[in-house]
């Protein structure tokens, strides 16, 4: 008699399963930036000055300089000049109209001159000799002061650092698993 025979293996699913997992979640710190300039006074003082004329009072004992003695002694060659150009010219005239007359007029004009600068007096000006001029510039402070500045940024973050890795399943086929079927005589075969 024939015998039907079966061996089989069930097909074998398998699951491959990656759970989702979070690898860090830290929050980023906050940043500070600062900025800062130190205060300066960027002040000071000037120096005093003093400045002192004392020119009145030299010139007043004969001390002068050039441009004054150079405008005097030209008013004074002008004037000498005029005074001399006049006195020649008016003597000229007395020799020509008095020339010819009797008594001699030439010689006694040169006599009353003669006479006249030794006769002359001689005098001394006394005048109070002025106190020189006496300007004084105190110091002065000088500058604006830079109170200088402090900036601060705070650089702040609202989401943390989150690194996330999704879970994933993959499903596949581990084993077909077989159906297989024969026949015999006379006897079942388990093992074939």
């Amino acid at each position: 008699m024939l015998r039907l025979n079966m061996r089989h293996r069930l097909p074998q699913i398998d699951l491959r399963i990656q759970h989702s997992r979070m690898e860090s979640a830290h929050p980023r710190p906050a940043e500070l930036h600062s900025n800062y300039r130190a205060p300066r006074s960027n002040m000071g003082t000037t120096m005093p000055t003093i400045e002192i004329d004392s020119y009145p009072s030299r010139h007043s004992y004969g001390y002068n300089t050039h441009i004054d003695e150079a405008r005097e002694d030209g008013q004074k060659g002008l004037s000498d000049l005029q005074s001399t150009t006049s006195r020649r010219t008016q003597r000229a005239w007395q020799i020509i109209e008095g020339g010819a007359k009797r008594g001699n007029d030439i010689a006694s004009y040169y006599d009353g001159k003669l006479s006249q600068q030794i006769n002359r007096q001689r005098h001394i000006e006394a005048q109070a000799i002025p106190d020189p001029q006496v300007h004084i510039t105190p110091c002065q402070l000088e500058g604006e002061p830079d109170i200088g500045s402090y900036d601060v940024d705070i650089q702040t973050y609202p989401k943390a650092d989150v690194q996330y890795n999704p879970g994933s399943t993959q499903t596949y086929v581990k084993d077909q698993g077989f159906l297989r079927r024969w026949v015999t005589e006379g006897k079942y075969d388990i093992y074939a």
